[in-house]
């Protein structure tokens, strides 16, 4: 009989932007979070494999999955391959390049699908965008059709809810989940607001994250989980006060999921 595979909750570092690498992982283990979602382009000592390795073993907290930015390159794909592999990550995440940053675009178009027959042991997703467009039509962000991403470039998609629009959520998301999950390694949790503010902590609940939730629940899905939220400048400065928002976070994430 097949062993089932338990989801695990991670903390994307790009969630505490201005903190060192140390700290992010400090926090993670004294909350108990499974692993580390790595953004590269937002830790700069990330940079740095051996000490990125000297963490993971300090720690004893993995890093699960590592995150690129939105202005991809060669020199940065291949250190996130060649990280990834040293550290056994199978989950390379990239940000979509805005639709008029025409070098990053053409070069994950035409070399990512190339990376991913080249290294199949890690899977490439690309991360949803939220919709939003220049002039009324004109994309802000190029990948912005989450089909096109499985269909076309043959990737995955790293599914970032708080980036899908509201009305949306329930009516095409939740609904088409199954045919949807197989495609999606990394699901990042977060919510959002009326006025455009992305990825607030989970408890503000205007997406319906629990019905959300539940589905997942329903469907076994076996993926990653990944805070990322944005926390204010005023309270990246207390310790205490972002650990007790990582901390309600992952406490919703139980309620809502695991404890279902």
């Amino acid at each position: 009989m097949e062993e089932k595979k338990i989801n695990k909750l991670l903390i994307s570092s790009d969630t505490l932007v201005w903190y060192g690498l140390d700290m992010v992982f400090m926090i993670a283990q004294d909350l108990w979070y499974d692993g580390i979602d790595l953004a590269l382009w937002n830790n700069f000592d990330a940079w740095n494999e051996e000490y990125v390795k000297r963490l993971v073993k300090l720690y004893n907290m993995p890093v699960n999955v590592i995150q690129t930015s939105d202005n991809l390159n060669k020199k940065e794909l291949n250190y996130a391959i060649s990280l990834a592999k040293e550290l056994n990550v199978k989950n390379i995440n990239i940000n979509a390049p805005k639709y008029y940053n025409y070098k990053a675009r053409k070069f994950v178009e035409e070399n990512l699908p190339l990376y991913q027959k080249a290294h199949s042991t890690i899977k490439f997703s690309i991360i949803n965008p939220p919709k939003i467009t220049l002039l009324n039509f004109i994309p802000k962000y190029a990948f912005s059709n989450m089909v096109e991403i499985f269909k076309t470039y043959k990737l995955s998609v790293a599914l970032d809810v708080s980036n899908i629009e509201e009305e949306k959520f329930d009516l095409h998301l939740i609904k088409k989940l199954a045919h949807l999950i197989p495609y999606i390694p990394v699901i990042y949790l977060s919510d959002k607001d009326k006025v455009w503010k992305w990825h607030l902590p989970l408890w503000e609940w205007n997406l319906k994250l629990p019905t959300f939730m539940k589905k997942l629940k329903q469907l076994e899905y076996d993926g990653y989980f990944s805070i990322k939220v944005k926390i204010d400048k005023k309270d990246l400065v207390d310790v205490d006060k972002v650990k007790l928002i990582l901390k309600k976070c992952k406490t919703h994430y139980l309620e809502n999921y695991v404890n279902l």
